[in-house]
Formats: C-alpha cells, sequence, structure tokens
C-alpha cells in the first residue's frame, strides 16, 4: 500500500536521489555482463536516481511510483522518455504486454506489510521472463536498531510506524529476517542474501546497529 506521507516527503523535496546506487549497479553488473536488448522494471523509482543509469546505457527501462510529486520529478529530468514512468501503487495490479529480464526495487518493499510484500513478489514473478531475476535492495532487517521500536501495524507484528526518530513520515516499514525472505521468495531460485549491518554514532553518545538486506532471486521456469 502506498502511504500518503512519501507524497508528503517528495512534495517538500526530501530524499531527492539524484544517483545510482552502488549496490544495485554492481550487482546488474555482475549478473547482466555483456548482455544486451535488457527489459528493466523498477518498483518504487522514487525521483529517478537508478533511472539516469539504466537510460543512459540504451536499457528498456520502466518504473513505478506511488507518489505523483515524485513522478513529475523524474519526467522533468528525462523528458524524452517521460512515458516509461508510471504512476501507480504498485501493490495493485500491474499491467505490461511484454516480460522483464529484471526486476527490482531499491527500499520500496520493505515500506509494506506482509499480505502486500507477497502480492508484490507474486506479481514480479508472473511479470518475469524464464531466468529472469528480482534483485531486492536495501530491505530492513530485524537487526536494525529500531526493528524494537514503533507501533505495530494492523495486525503485522513485523511491520511498525514510526511517529518519531529517523523513520517517521516515511509510512510503515517491514523489518525482516533471512527466514521470512526465503519463504517470499520461495518460487525463485536464491542466488544471494547479504546481511549488512553497520554501528553509527546517534547523539555523539550512543552506538547503534543499522542492519539491510540486499536478496537475489531468479526465475527458473
Amino acid at each position: 500500500m502506498f502511504h500518503k506521507d512519501w507524497n508528503k516527503v517528495y512534495k517538500e523535496k526530501k530524499q531527492i536521489i539524484h544517483w545510482p546506487w552502488d549496490n544495485l549497479i554492481s550487482n546488474f553488473n555482475i549478473f547482466f555482463k555483456n548482455k544486451k536488448k535488457i527489459r528493466v522494471l523498477e518498483l518504487g523509482f522514487g525521483t529517478g536516481g537508478n533511472a539516469l543509469f539504466f537510460l543512459s546505457n540504451g536499457i528498456d527501462y520502466y518504473g513505478i511510483e506511488g507518489s505523483i510529486h515524485a513522478v513529475n520529478i523524474a519526467k522533468k529530468k528525462f523528458p524524452k522518455k517521460k512515458n516509461r514512468f508510471i504512476c501507480q501503487d504498485f501493490t495493485k495490479k500491474l499491467k505490461f504486454k511484454k516480460k522483464f529480464d529484471l526486476i527490482f526495487d531499491r527500499g520500496s518493499i520493505t515500506h509494506n506489510q506482509d499480505q502486500e510484500v507477497k502480492v508484490i513478489i507474486d506479481q514480479s514473478y508472473n511479470l518475469l521472463k524464464k531466468n529472469g531475476y528480482f534483485f531486492g535492495i536495501d530491505w530492513f532487517s530485524k537487526n536494525h536498531y529500531m526493528s524494537n521500536k514503533g507501533t505495530v501495524f494492523s495486525k503485522d507484528k513485523n511491520t511498525k510506524i514510526f511517529k518519531n526518530g529517523p523513520l517517521k513520515q516515511v509510512g510503515q516499514v517491514n523489518f525482516f529476517s533471512k527466514q521470512r525472505l526465503k519463504y517470499f521468495f520461495k518460487k525463485f531460485k536464491l542466488i544471494k542474501i547479504k546481511d549488512k549491518i553497520k554501528k553509527v554514532i546517534i547523539n555523539n553518545k550512543t552506538q547503534q546497529k543499522i542492519g539491510f538486506y540486499n536478496i537475489i532471486t531468479k526465475k527458473l521456469k
């Protein structure tokens, strides 16, 4: 479910990302090296930071984003490709005539509760070509220090909502374990799960852990 808080974030010109994420590009270069005519779908493209890499390299790129404010920013960046940027809640039914070699998300699906995550992953599976890949980049981990804070969202104990702190105004936040990731991607062949943990200093005093997962999977059938 697209949360209205994200519209406010983009309207206020916060989280305006101009450059692609290094974890995405490095994995793309590993799994798509020397491949041509690649068709790509990004779920939750924000303001088009990752689109810069794909469009500048002649890749057949499409993106789905729930915030009209973010979509308009991306369209202004890439006026000749503005039809590639679609405003839609990607937890709803997606309609494309052709399938994709790669579907990826950087930190968007993690802002949905379990029921919606399952819908998104199942849709992605159906939209991928045989031997197509799904990349999930920077999904919140149960190792993140914020996973034990906040208020449980709806009936989903793994999904929280925050009124204070660094995760306020970003809608619901789902914190994953490796076991739950494997459950959601059970239709796929699991290629890699990378656990990213960093320690940060909060208010010049407290040392806290922030944790994320990167997951690479492949559709075999």
